[in-house]
């Protein structure tokens, strides 16, 4: 898995923990974007990573705890996200007028969005939230009966995300190196890779036969 991200960007501690996961997935096929401004009508929406398996399109908010709080994470249908004694989960952008599902639902849509226009064909992407804990801190669950289709929330577990990237391995591909060499040049974001196609075919598995 390559990841590609900026020497000087400024990551949480939360992002440079899931950049880390980034980098001991080597065997798991893949091109991984560290901090992305996408398009999005007319604007730009901030997305802390977008991931292109051969399989599957991901847009990535990483999450981070700010104070410890144990037991169940709770993910109603609606509103902020819960601890199961009822107190609201002390992540970043979680409150009464946002929170993590809607902000992944929003920067999935605008991924979508962006990616079928630049490329002239639609396609499914996925949202994640990995939620980082506080040290010694115990969640031992996610109760999310009513999660969303498609949006996936795993709490700091580095197998859970490396078995659900190796699950999209039976999916149909979808996605070829020269589209994701297009859309990260159409990102202003070719510098990170050093302009070649080679990487990213290697990354996605793809021959490098003729891929300078």
């Amino acid at each position: 898995m390559l990841l590609l991200m900026d020497e000087n960007a400024e990551l949480s501690p939360a992002e440079e923990r899931f950049a880390e996961w980034i980098r001991w997935s080597p065997a798991q096929p893949g091109v991984v974007l560290i901090d992305v401004a996408v398009p999005d009508r007319g604007r730009t929406r901030q997305v802390d990573a977008v991931i292109w398996t051969p399989q599957r399109c991901i847009a990535v908010e990483v999450k981070g705890f700010r104070s410890r709080q144990d037991g169940a994470l709770v993910i109603p249908a609606n509103g902020p996200w819960l601890m199961e004694d009822g107190s609201v989960t002390d992540l970043y952008g979680n409150d009464y007028s946002h929170n993590p599902t809607k902000q992944v639902r929003e920067n999935t849509l605008a991924v979508k969005n962006w990616a079928a226009g630049v490329t002239g064909r639609s396609r499914y992407v996925d949202g994640l939230v990995p939620v980082m804990l506080q040290p010694g801190q115990n969640v031992p669950r996610v109760d999310a009966r009513e999660q969303p289709v498609g949006i996936y929330m795993l709490i700091d577990d580095f197998d859970v995300f490396r078995y659900y990237l190796h699950s999209l391995g039976r999916k149909r591909i979808e996605w070829t190196a020269d589209e994701v060499v297009t859309l990260i040049a159409a990102l202003g974001l070719a510098h990170r890779h050093g302009g070649y196609r080679a990487p990213i075919a290697a990354a996605l598995g793809e021959g490098l036969e003729n891929s300078a």
